[in-house]
Formats: C-alpha cells, structure tokens, sequence
C-alpha cells in the first residue's frame, strides 16, 4: 500500500477541485483506538474537535458507519451534524427489524455456538441484536484454536441465510438480509445526488466491502499492511486525526 502522506498534495489537488467531499469514517480501530473490550473504546477529544470543525464546512458531508449499533457509536462520539450508520450501515436506513424466520434462524446460531464455546476461558459473545460477535481478544492461543475449530464445525451447519465475517480479534455472525459497508456506501451515495470525491477510511475487514465499492474513490486502510482494495494506508488512529487536520487546513 502506499501511504497517503506520500502522496498528500495529489490528493489534496483532487479534493479542492472537487465540489464536495463526502467523508465515511469507521470508529473502531479507525478514530478510536482499539481496547481489551469494546465497552473500554473512547474517541479521544482531538479527534472529536477535528470532526467537528469539518462538519461545520459545507463542503464536507461526514458519515460514521460501524459495526456497533447505532445509539452506541452515537453516544461514544457526540458529533453534530453527521449522518450515523450502525450494524455496518443496517441502521441508519431505515431499516427496523429482520423478518421473523430470519430471527428465529440467528437465535438459534446464537444459542449453538454459545453452548459449544462460551466456556472456553477468554472467548466471549456479545449480542447486538440483529448480529452477534465472538470476541478472543487477549484469549490464550489454545483457546481461540478451540474456538476456531468450534466455529469451522458450526459453519458446516450455519444457514444459507446467515454469515460469517472474520475480524480483528473477532467473528461476526449475521444475517445476509444485512448487507456490508459497500452496499451502505453506494446507498448513501445514491441519495447524495451530488457531485463530490467518496473518501472512506477503514481498518478492518468489513471495510473492504466499502473499498470495493468506490474504485474511483479515495480509499484508506489504517494498520499496518495487508492485502486489501484501498488504494492508501495510514498507519494508526494518531495517523487519521492528522489525516482529518490536514483536510482541515486544505479546505480553511
């Protein structure tokens, strides 16, 4: 990957000449450093500001989509004047429920694998809902190869209807009926109806769906590299607020 830095001032040209920006962020890993456990992450105040004041430029549209549920990457930012899309962008659209044999076929999963591993020491599943997330961050390496053994097995039973997204540190099961950030990004820009550079940032692989989605875009992956369909890196969350400052100081 190359690092955007490196290549700040072509972009930086593309962005000005550009009527708007329609800025996507992620928040996990991406604004806010990753923690032991998700209820631990917080968006630092700097990062915040910084948001902040490129909501306030009309040439901006800012859009935060998470894995999280909606109220809860909501309450963990408190930004004005952004558009929030939670359960990778499932909420936000409009969306309300999941048809009821949908629902019944995850609570059934769900209940499955609980009772395959939830026993296992430092493995945890936490609900949202809609989806539910197996987390091993921090979990001895014997007990994540238990529990991913546990998951292959169960993926041979899984439902059709259902699916299987590997993360950091976790697994996400849900429902097909919920899309991906690329579906939430094309969707968000067909109401958008403006002309304007799609810019997404993103440190995970649910982002790639996003990446994918935008080939003409400006795509950014944070971490360190990996094989993935964005066209820049940045190397951590500090990397994205002086990304965000420097988007700042080009449209000021």
């Amino acid at each position: 990957m190359r690092h955007l830095f490196d290549y700040w001032r072509q972009i930086a040209f593309r962005l000005r000449a550009a009527g708007t920006v329609a800025l996507f962020l992620d928040f996990d890993g991406t604004l806010a450093r990753l923690r032991m456990r998700p209820d631990e992450v917080r968006l630092n105040d700097s990062t915040r500001h910084a948001i902040k004041r490129l909501a306030r430029n009309p040439r901006f549209h800012i859009w935060l989509i998470s894995g999280r549920r909606l109220a809860d990457v909501r309450n963990r930012t408190r930004i004005s004047g952004i558009r929030y899309l939670g359960l990778h962008g499932w909420e936000g659209r409009g969306r309300k429920s999941l048809n009821p044999e949908t629902q019944r076929l995850l609570e059934r999963a769900k209940r499955k694998l609980a009772s395959q591993i939830e026993h296992f020491p430092g493995i945890r599943i936490e609900d949202k809902g809609p989806v539910f997330v197996v987390h091993h961050r921090g979990a001895p390496d014997l007990q994540i190869r238990r529990a991913r053994a546990s998951l292959a097995a169960f993926l041979e039973t899984l439902d059709a209807n259902l699916r299987v997204v590997e993360c950091k540190h976790t697994w996400e099961i849900l429902p097909a009926a919920i899309g991906d950030k690329g579906t939430a990004v094309q969707h968000e820009l067909s109401l958008f109806g403006r002309s304007g550079v799609p810019v997404y940032v993103g440190d995970d692989a649910t982002d790639e769906a996003a990446f994918a989605a935008l080939p003409h875009g400006v795509t950014i992956r944070v971490g360190r590299w990996s094989l993935t369909r964005a066209k820049f890196q940045l190397r951590n969350t500090n990397e994205v607020r002086r990304f965000l400052e420097k988007l700042e100081a080009e449209f000021s």
